[in-house]
């Protein structure tokens, strides 16, 4: 998930401004026109005059987080853009009623990956594309955002023109609630079932299903299912792409060695600490 880091806290999550003055301009700009462009398909804002915005209607400022991904150990992965909306710009009880969203225990995560190890389960990781996105507001919602620096809708838009949003979009406050809610009636509708343990765990049909928040982690012994019920999310309509195992987006490298032992390093990990 997005988070703002603070000027200088790592070199991985520039700030726009360091990332329009740094080595890497060139990627972080075609990956914000690649998310723009995500954006835009699924018909998530309408841009309109600032002059029509309802007099006592907020607009929210909006920011841009940037991030170089790794491998396990260390290697560039790609560059990454999230254009999000400052939801600590919203109000509660004025701008969203309710927002809680469970993130799953990283005690089952780590719990399924022992799992999979020694029973040898096949895995797959799955990557939502613009997740939150995928989530749409409710009718009654009317949510104002100032348009993505480095973007021009049509002459000096930064000051004449705004977003009107249609879907959820990273940063609000509310739209993980959104997003939880829709991911979690697909499993469903897909018949895995809810843990009590863990609202974060899904199980049925052979599988276990983690999820957190944007990415989900299939654990299961035979990979056709796993890769059906994939195909089966994306005939719902969901925007995803499919990882390799799991072990990469917990930064873990496996290694199984001739004696039968499993060897876990996190080299990517230990380098940057």
């Amino acid at each position: 998930s997005a988070v703002k880091a603070t000027s200088g806290s790592d070199p991985d999550q520039p700030t726009y401004a360091e990332a329009m003055a740094g080595a890497h301009r060139e990627e972080y700009e075609e990956a914000m026109m690649k998310e723009i462009s995500e954006l835009e398909e699924h018909g998530t804002w309408k841009t309109m005059k600032r002059s029509a915005v309802p007099k006592e209607a907020k607009i929210l400022p909006s920011t841009w987080v940037l991030q170089t991904k790794r491998y396990p150990d260390g290697r560039h992965r790609k560059h990454k853009a999230r254009f999000c909306v400052r939801g600590d710009r919203q109000v509660e009880g004025v701008d969203y009623q309710e927002k809680y969203s469970p993130v799953v225990s990283w005690s089952m995560v780590r719990m399924l990956m022992c799992l999979s190890l020694s029973q040898e389960l096949c895995s797959k990781q799955v990557d939502f594309s613009n997740a939150f996105v995928q989530a749409k507001l409710a009718e009654d919602e009317h949510i104002y955002v100032e348009i993505p620096k480095g973007f021009d809708y049509g002459g000096n838009s930064e000051k004449q023109k705004v977003l009107k949003l249609r879907r959820s979009l990273y940063g609000l406050v509310q739209a993980p609630l959104y997003w939880g809610n829709h991911l979690k009636a697909a499993l469903e509708r897909e018949g895995l079932k809810q843990s009590v343990s863990d609202p974060c765990m899904f199980v049925g049909n052979d599988m276990v299903v983690l999820t957190y928040v944007d990415d989900v982690l299939f654990f299961g012994k035979d990979g056709k299912r796993i890769d059906a019920k994939i195909e089966a999310l994306k005939k719902r309509g969901f925007k995803l792409t499919v990882e390799d195992d799991v072990y990469a987006f917990l930064g873990v490298e496996v290694t199984r060695l001739s004696n039968g032992e499993i060897e876990l390093k996190q080299r990517g990990l230990i380098n940057k600490v």
